[in-house]
């Protein structure tokens, strides 16, 4: 079984974290029209929702590795 050192994990969790707000802008630039408004803040508040969740699952996957 393969070993997954701490520092490879902590690069995953940031590479994750920052395509998470690329995301995050992507959706707001897409969606920026006025009339999509209720929209864009319906998208932003689920996926910065979704933030802790993903953080959450990266830190028990670290903790299960070491």
């Amino acid at each position: 079984m393969h070993t997954i050192s701490p520092t490879a994990l902590l690069l995953a969790g940031v590479i994750v974290t920052l395509a998470y707000f690329v995301l995050v802008a992507y959706v707001i630039r897409a969606l920026r029209s006025i009339r999509r408004l209720p929209a864009v803040i319906a998208a932003v508040t689920g996926l910065v929702g979704a933030l802790p969740a993903i953080l959450y699952a990266l830190y028990q996957a670290m903790n299960a590795t070491v």
